[in-house]
C-alpha cells in the first residue's frame, strides 16, 4: 500500500515538473515572437523606435551580467520590460504579465533593477547627458537660447521636480515634502533644444531647490566661469538667489519698465524647462506624482537618472513628444505646486553682483527690444 502511494506521489510531481516545463517553454516561445512591427506601436509601448532599443541594447550588453540559464530572459526582453515599466508607470506585476513581455512578476522586478543600474553606469550618463565643458560648446547653446528667445549669454534653464515615493524606512524626515508625500526633489538644468544637460536626485523632497542648486557641481563650475570674466548663466525662478550665474525674476516690476520686459522675455525662455520636465514625465509616466514609485530612496534616484538618459535618447532622434491627458496634467500642477518661492538668504556681496549684472542684461534687452 504504501508502495503504491509513493508510486502515485511520484507520478504526481512528475506531472508538476513537466506542466511547469512547458509553461517555461511557451513563456519562452511567446517572448520570442515579434508581436509589434510597427514603428508607432514600439514608440507607444516603449517610447523608443525598435533601431534606438538596438543601439541602446548595444550600449548596455557589455555592461550586463552574462545569462545565468540557456532559458533565462534574453537581455532583450529585460530591456523591453523595464522601458514598458518606466513608460507606463504601471506596478511590476502589471507589467509582467503583459502581452509584450511575458514575464514572471519576480523575473520583471529583477530585470528591471539590472537596466536601471546598468542605465546609471557612469559612461553611460556621461555619454547621454552632458553639460556643455568648454568655451565651444557653451557657445553652442548661448546661440541656440539666443536665436529662440534673443536673451545673450544664456547656456540653460534650472528648476526642481518633485517624484513621488513611498514612504522610506530611514530617515524619513529628508523625503516629506511640504505638499504632504514621499518623494524625491530632483533639479534639471536643460539647454534650448529640451536636451537635459544635468540631473541631481540625491536630495529628499524637504529639500528646497536653491540649496540643492548651492550644493551641485554646476553651481561651483559656473562661478569659476564667471570669475573668469565670461559671461554665461542659467535662467531660474524666483526659488534660487540671484547671482551673476543665475537669472531671476524681478520682483513687482513696473508696468511698461525695462523690469517687466526683462520678465517677459525670461518668463519665456525658462518655460524651457518647465515644458522639459512636462515631456519627461508624459515619456516616463512612472515619474508622475499620483504614481508613487514604490522603491527604496537610492533605487528611486536611479530610476529619475535613468528616464533622463531616455529623455535625451528619444529628444536626440526626433521623437514626439507624450502630452499627457488633461486630468492628469491638472493633477500634476496641483501636487508639485509649491508656495515657498522666496530668496534664500546670503552674502551681501554676490547678491549685490548678481543684481548689477541682472541690471546690465535688462539694460541690453531693453535696448535690443525692436
Amino acid at each position: 500500500m504504501a508502495a503504491r502511494v509513493l508510486c502515485i506521489l511520484y507520478l504526481l510531481e512528475e506531472a508538476k515538473r513537466r506542466d511547469e516545463l512547458e509553461k517555461r517553454r511557451q513563456s519562452r516561445r511567446i517572448r520570442n515572437l515579434r508581436q509589434i512591427s510597427s514603428h508607432r506601436d514600439y514608440v507607444l509601448n516603449f517610447r523608443l523606435t525598435r533601431d534606438l532599443i538596438s543601439a541602446l541594447e548595444g550600449d548596455l550588453v557589455p555592461l550586463l551580467p552574462p545569462r545565468v540559464r540557456r532559458g533565462g530572459l534574453s537581455h532583450h526582453i529585460k530591456i523591453l520590460c523595464t522601458l514598458s515599466f518606466l513608460a507606463t508607470g504601471s506596478y511590476q506585476n502589471i507589467v509582467g504579465k503583459s502581452l509584450f513581455n511575458y514575464v514572471s512578476q519576480p523575473s520583471a522586478s529583477r530585470a528591471i533593477r539590472l537596466i536601471v543600474n546598468a542605465l546609471n553606469h557612469p559612461n553611460i550618463v556621461k555619454k547621454y547627458i552632458r553639460f556643455p565643458q568648454n568655451l565651444n560648446e557653451r557657445e553652442i547653446k548661448k546661440q541656440g537660447f539666443y536665436n529662440k528667445f534673443k536673451m545673450p549669454g544664456v547656456i540653460g534653464c534650472v528648476d526642481g521636480t518633485l517624484v513621488a515615493m513611498v514612504r522610506p524606512k530611514t530617515n524619513e524626515d529628508r523625503y516629506y515634502c511640504r505638499k504632504g508625500y514621499h518623494a524625491r526633489n530632483v533639479l534639471i538644468i536643460n539647454d534650448c533644444d529640451l536636451n537635459i544637460l544635468h540631473v541631481d536626485a540625491t536630495f529628499g523632497g524637504a529639500t528646497h531647490d536653491s540649496f540643492i542648486f548651492n550644493n551641485t557641481v554646476i553651481q561651483h563650475h559656473l562661478e569659476q566661469i564667471n570669475n573668469a570674466g565670461e559671461t554665461a548663466y542659467l535662467l531660474g525662478d524666483s526659488a534660487y538667489g540671484q547671482r551673476s550665474y543665475l537669472m531671476t525674476p524681478c520682483a513687482n516690476p513696473e508696468p511698461g519698465s525695462p523690469e517687466e520686459y526683462y520678465n517677459t522675455v525670461h518668463s519665456t525662455a525658462r518655460n524651457s524647462v518647465e515644458r522639459t520636465i512636462g515631456i519627461l514625465k508624459g515619456r516616463f509616466r512612472c515619474l508622475l506624482v499620483h504614481r508613487v514609485l514604490h522603491y527604496d530612496p537610492e533605487m528611486v534616484s536611479k530610476i529619475v537618472i535613468a528616464c533622463c538618459v531616455l529623455h535625451n535618447i528619444c529628444n536626440r532622434a526626433g521623437l514626439p513628444a507624450f502630452e499627457l491627458p488633461y486630468n492628469l496634467q491638472h493633477e500634476e500642477i496641483r501636487l508639485q505646486s509649491e508656495s515657498h518661492h522666496v530668496e534664500p538668504a546670503a552674502s551681501v556681496g554676490a547678491l549685490e553682483h548678481g543684481r548689477a549684472c541682472r541690471r546690465q542684461l535688462i539694460n541690453i534687452l531693453w535696448r535690443g527690444r525692436r
